[in-house]
C-alpha cells in the first residue's frame, strides 16, 4: 500500500507562533528548531545565527525582496518545495512583511485614491491568507516571528502592543497549535506558552544556556508529555476559563464559528466590553465567553428551522482590517 499508516502516539507538528521584543532572542529560537530550515528572512538578519543551527539552513530566494514579497514567496515554496527535505519553515517576521502593505492602505487613504477606505486594506488580508496557504501546504514544521513593541497609551500609560493587528492574528491562528511569548526576569529569558491547540499552556520555561539549546524539545515535553490522545481532543473542546490577551479571547471566539469572519469577531468582542464594562479581566473573559456561547445556541436553533442558516460564502460578509 502506498499510503502512510497515522501515527496516532507522535506529537503535534510544531505549528507555533513565537512573539517578542527586540533583541530579546526570536531569531536565535528559531535556528533551534528541527532542520533542515528554510528561512524567510524578511528582518534580514536570520545569517546572524544561522551558526547555531544543528542541520542545513536554506534561504527562499538571493533576492532580499523576495523574502517580503507574499505572491513571490508562494511561487518560489511551490517551485522548491517538494523534494526539498525542508523540516522547518521559519518565517521572520510576518511584522516586515504585512506592515508595507498596511502603510500603502493608509498612504492611499489619506492620498483619497480609495473610496471605501474598509475596502483598501483587503490587499492585506488577501496576501495573508496566500502566505498562510502557501507555506502551511507542506505540512512540516513553522515558526511564525512577529514583535512587541512598547508605547504610550492617550493617558501617556505605558502599553504594550504587538506589530500585528488582533485581526491578523486571530487569521493566523488557523495555522497555528501554539502561541509562545519571550518573557524576561532581569537578566534571565524564557518562553512563555500562552496557548496550546492541544495541549498544556500557561506555564513559562527559563532558557538555563543562554542560547536557547533544547528550548523546543522542552517545550514539547512541557506541553504534551503524560497527554493522551484522549486528553488532548479534551483540551481541544473545551471552553477557556480564562485567556492571556484579548487577542486570544478574539481568536478563540472566532474559531467557535460563533462570527462570519475576524472583524466580526472583534467588533462584536469590543461591543460587549463596552456594554458590560467590566471591572476585571476575568469578568471581561466571563462575558466575553457568555457572549460566544449564547450566539452558538442561537446559530444551532436557527439551523434546526433553516438547515441552510448561515451557509454564505464568508468572502460576501468579509470585513478588512
Amino acid at each position: 500500500m502506498a499510503f502512510k499508516k497515522i501515527d496516532t502516539t507522535a506529537r503535534p507538528p510544531r505549528q507555533w507562533a513565537l512573539v517578542g521584543h527586540p533583541g530579546t532572542g526570536k531569531s536565535t529560537l528559531a535556528a533551534r528548531m528541527e532542520g533542515p530550515i528554510l528561512a524567510i528572512d524578511a528582518d534580514h538578519r536570520f545569517n546572524e545565527v544561522v551558526r547555531l543551527a544543528q542541520g542545513e539552513v536554506y534561504e527562499i530566494s538571493a533576492n532580499p525582496a523576495d523574502h517580503s514579497d507574499p505572491a513571490r514567496i508562494a511561487q518560489l515554496l511551490t517551485a522548491n518545495m517538494p523534494g526539498s527535505g525542508v523540516r522547518t519553515v521559519v518565517i521572520d517576521s510576518l511584522t516586515s512583511i504585512i506592515a508595507p502593505l498596511v502603510t500603502q492602505a493608509m498612504l492611499d487613504n489619506e492620498a483619497g485614491m480609495n473610496k471605501n477606505r474598509v475596502a483598501a486594506f483587503k490587499s492585506k488580508a488577501l496576501a495573508l491568507r496566500l502566505l498562510q496557504d502557501a507555506v502551511t501546504r507542506w505540512g512540516c514544521n513553522t515558526l511564525w516571528i512577529y514583535h512587541l513593541r512598547a508605547g504610550l497609551d492617550q493617558n501617556a500609560r505605558q502599553v504594550e502592543n504587538t506589530s500585528i493587528s488582533t485581526v491578523e492574528l486571530t487569521r493566523l491562528r488557523r495555522s497555528l497549535n501554539m502561541q509562545l511569548r519571550i518573557v524576561t526576569d532581569g537578566p534571565k529569558r524564557g518562553i512563555k506558552v500562552e496557548w496550546a491547540r492541544r495541549g498544556r499552556d500557561g506555564m513559562t520555561l527559563w532558557d538555563e544556556t543562554g542560547c536557547w539549546r533544547g528550548m523546543p524539545e522542552r517545550i514539547e515535553v512541557a506541553v504534551y508529555d503524560g497527554l493522551s490522545q484522549a486528553d488532548q481532543d479534551a483540551i481541544a473542546k473545551r471552553t477557556p476559563k480564562s485567556f492571556a490577551s484579548p487577542d486570544a479571547a478574539i481568536a478563540w471566539g472566532f474559531e467557535t464559528g460563533a462570527f462570519r469572519d475576524a472583524v466580526h469577531a472583534k467588533n462584536a468582542y469590543e461591543k460587549v466590553k463596552a456594554e458590560k464594562q467590566p471591572k476585571t479581566a476575568q469578568q471581561m473573559w466571563d462575558c466575553w465567553v457568555d457572549n460566544v456561547t449564547a450566539r452558538q445556541q442561537l446559530d444551532l436553533d436557527l439551523r434546526e428551522i433553516d438547515p441552510e442558516w448561515g451557509d454564505i460564502p464568508q468572502e460576501m460578509g468579509q470585513g478588512y482590517e
